[in-house]
């Protein structure tokens, strides 16, 4: 545990149903290349990770039928991100926080490494949020063990510049971003469309949608060295561009200019 109160959003997980696909167009598109590999089988997946400065995108797509992503994948035609992950000083405090608001933990793991929880997701609404430590990651370019022992080795922002958040869609965007603030231990501010939550690093924006529409998580708001050069690599893709992004991977990417 360290001795400051952090919370970060450090990590964002999409669901593909074609890694190698997958995996070409981001490479592509970000300028990238993965920083990381594995396949889970005691979960039923393989999955990617590309490292973007601090922050991470991880793909995860599914290696055997009726698993949580193969259900995520069916049940939400390939729409909306998996899990928004986070890192922080002290899991047990976000335990304790998410225990109070009524979200009970589904999985949990710690070692010399890392402490993990994952939270359930019919709980928290929209996606499902983790919460980690990493031993010797208090520094966002430190140890993030989820991204194996020399992820830094593959920052580069010749392409690609920051996460900078994610946005929430839901038709009870108040409620929903209360029940985050309070799990993130951080105060909700009203925000155009919607709410949000700062955190130490990254934001959080609920957006306010008609009632009975799907609660998702639907956006990553992102920089760029040059936002249309991005777009034409999107397009040149398949992808469907935006006037100031384009989707793939069941969520718009919002891109705006890396800092110089």
């Amino acid at each position: 545990m360290s001795d400051s109160n952090y919370v970060r959003l450090r990590q964002i997980c999409l669901a593909a149903s074609d890694i190698a696909h997958t995996e070409r167009v981001f490479s592509d598109i970000l300028g990238l290349d993965v920083c990381h590999r594995s396949r889970l089988p005691q979960f039923g997946l393989e999955n990617i990770m590309y490292a973007i400065n601090g922050c991470f995108l991880e793909i995860v797509a599914p290696i055997q039928p009726d698993t949580a992503v193969d259900r995520f994948l069916a049940r939400n035609n390939g729409r909306g991100g998996y899990m928004a992950i986070f890192d922080c000083a002290d899991v047990d405090h976000h335990k304790s926080l998410a225990a109070a608001a009524g979200v009970a933990p589904i999985f949990e793991r710690r070692n010399e490494k890392a402490d993990l929880l994952q939270l359930n997701p019919k709980q928290t609404g929209a996606t499902m949020m983790e919460f980690d430590h990493h031993n010797g990651g208090d520094d966002m370019m430190g140890n993030y063990h989820w991204a194996g022992d020399d992820w830094q080795k593959y920052v580069s922002t010749d392409v690609t510049g920051d996460i900078l958040g994610i946005e929430i869609s839901s038709p009870g965007a108040n409620s929903r971003a209360k029940l985050w603030g309070q799990i993130c231990d951080r105060p909700v501010k009203p925000a155009p469309e919607g709410f949000e939550i700062e955190l130490d690093y990254g934001l959080i924006h609920f957006r306010q949608t008609p009632d009975r529409a799907e609660e998702l998580f639907t956006a990553i708001d992102l920089t760029a060295k040059d936002p249309k050069e991005m777009q034409e690599k999107a397009k040149a893709a398949g992808c469907h561009v935006t006037d100031n992004g384009f989707d793939f991977c069941g969520v718009r990417f919002r891109l705006s200019p890396a800092a110089a």
